[in-house]
């Protein structure tokens, strides 16, 4: 499997993003101490992804293989009934960034932080994107991503980093602890795949009050959630 990694991603954070992100406005009594610690965030952070371009082998009801790897889910075996190329990837704030935001003991600045964490994340995302839309050609696409829905299980993280391999994933900086969660803890993974339907994790998700809601929950959406 063909396996890209950028990690020499140039993203600018703009002051407007870090006061939307922190829900406030240029005049907040904060937002000077704010810009403060967001420049020396700026000067550590090296946000990293690295994604694949994968082929599907064989799928059932429950299960896909991708590559050789299994993958145990039928909302995803039903996502990719039509399709015969994923794309697996992992995105991350960076560890340069995370241990900085670890290192500050006041609990504002500690929360500023990990928002700032949060932001150099997106962007790890967003460049990954472009650069797979650029190299791909996917089309419209669509991601699900383990541990976002009972129907597929965070557990579903082990055979994801095996698909890119766990020693490619390590120059990221991103390493998978035992019960399947990611370090550092600003890191997002999943699979990208082209779809003719608008699929988003959010329209099979009840959870209410979700900051990064990107559908409205609708269980009628798919009748796969089980």
């Amino acid at each position: 499997m063909e396996v890209y990694i950028l990690d020499n991603i140039k993203e600018e954070v703009r002051d407007e993003e870090i006061f939307q992100k922190l829900k406030i406005d240029a005049n907040d009594e904060y937002a000077s101490d704010i810009l403060d610690l967001a420049k020396k965030a700026e000067a550590v952070a090296k946000p990293k992804a690295i994604y694949g371009a994968a082929c599907i082998d064989e799928k059932d009801e429950n299960h896909v293989i991708i590559e050789g790897i299994c993958f145990t889910s039928r909302l995803l075996s039903n996502n990719l009934k039509e399709v015969q190329r994923v794309f697996p990837y992992v995105a991350t704030c960076g560890e340069e960034v995370y241990s900085w935001a670890k290192s500050i003991l006041d609990p504002i600045e500690r929360y500023w932080a990990e928002a700032l964490c949060e932001i150099y994340l997106s962007k790890a995302y967003i460049a990954m994107k472009r650069d797979l839309e650029f190299k791909m050609k996917p089309g419209k696409t669509a991601v699900m991503n383990p541990g976002s829905l009972e129907s597929w299980p965070i557990s579903e993280q082990k055979p994801l980093f095996a698909l890119l391999g766990e020693e490619n994933i390590r120059k990221i900086g991103v390493q998978l602890t035992e019960s399947f969660l990611m370090l550092p803890i600003k890191s997002v993974s999943g699979i990208i795949f082209p779809t003719e339907m608008n699929y988003e994790n959010c329209m099979l998700c009840s959870r209410e009050r979700c900051p990064n809601r990107r559908a409205e929950y609708n269980p009628d959406a798919l009748k796969l959630n089980r």
